[in-house]
């Protein structure tokens, strides 16, 4: 796994900045990895549009942004895109070329710094890197955003979560131990065939966050 071969980072910054910089996620067309490609977008690009829609979504938070490479139409379906991410190259990168009226980007940890209300977080493909205490972190920082809705990764059909080192990968399910999440209130189906299809349980699922539980209530 990444974070195995990488020296324990002092912060996020540093280990997705190594990830980054080596390109760790071994994708040509995107350093966000595989997932952000633009033909993975538009496997699920008009779904999403429309529930942003359905959610009257007048504020997306992107969180984390990555290199905004597929991205583009959900952005602009909304009036006001904000991407957050830790990596400081990858804010320059986006404010270079990707920066307009309605768009706007700035570096932060999506784990402890603060953030700007939204109607909507898209947390997509990020939990799934971090430890159990990391989603637990994000999760509650999402929380004191001040925003309502969450939609982010998960994988409807797994068992249970692997512990991970922040940095690696599993496919989580939030719904299983110990998050315990309740039933999410919407799907998206992310159409992940790839791979002879191991990943095809992948979803963008919805919840409130007011409906989530905390670290305290769950044991882990």
């Amino acid at each position: 796994m990444i974070a195995d071969r990488l020296h324990p980072p002092a912060d996020h910054r540093a280990l997705f900045g190594e990830i980054y910089r080596r390109n760790l996620w071994g994708d040509a067309e995107s350093v966000s990895g595989p997932g952000s490609t633009r033909a993975r977008g538009t496997d699920f690009m008009a779904e999403l549009v429309a529930l942003l829609r359905r959610l009257d979504t007048r504020t997306l938070l992107d969180a984390p942004c990555g290199d905004f490479n597929w991205i583009a139409e959900a952005a602009d379906a909304v009036e006001r895109y904000v991407g957050i991410d830790v990596v400081p190259e990858l804010i320059e990168h986006n404010l270079d070329l990707h920066r307009t009226e309605r768009r706007s980007f700035a570096r932060a940890d999506i784990s402890r710094d603060p953030l700007p209300a939204a109607d909507v977080i898209l947390c997509r493909d990020c939990l799934v890197h971090f430890s159990t205490p990391d989603v637990w972190a994000t999760l509650a920082n999402f929380r004191r955003s001040g925003s309502r809705w969450l939609l982010t990764t998960t994988f409807v059909e797994r068992d249970g979560n692997e512990e991970i080192r922040t940095g690696s990968w599993r496919p989580l399910n939030l719904q299983a131990a110990p998050f315990h999440f309740p039933p999410p209130l919407e799907l998206v189906d992310e159409r992940c065939t790839h791979t002879g299809g191991i990943y095809r349980d992948k979803r963008l699922a919805l919840w409130e966050l007011s409906s989530l539980p905390t670290a305290e209530m769950s044991q882990y």
